[in-house]
């Protein structure tokens, strides 16, 4: 499985993001090649296997300074492809 993250780590909430997945993929001990592109962007992307998880807004959601994907959305995203649930 191909994993990549295109994330900018001038931003503490990307920063904690990257982290995130590379604590999930270690804790589900799952073999992968992960590769990391950091740049200025103001959301992180997801890139699993061809499949892109982006932001495709132009601001944050109403209720929440949190910029997609977040945690849940990146959680959800693998497990389906990991697992093929």
């Amino acid at each position: 499985m191909d994993i990549g993250l295109v994330y900018s780590s001038k931003d503490p909430r990307q920063i904690e993001a990257r982290d995130f997945l590379l604590r999930f993929i270690k804790e589900r001990g799952i073999l992968v090649r992960y590769e990391e592109m950091e740049k200025p962007v103001k959301s992180p992307t997801l890139i699993v296997d061809g499949f892109t998880l982006r932001d495709l807004r132009s601001q944050p959601r109403h209720d929440s300074t949190t910029m997609f994907p977040d945690k849940g959305d990146m959680t959800e995203m693998l497990e389906q492809l990991f697992w093929g649930v």
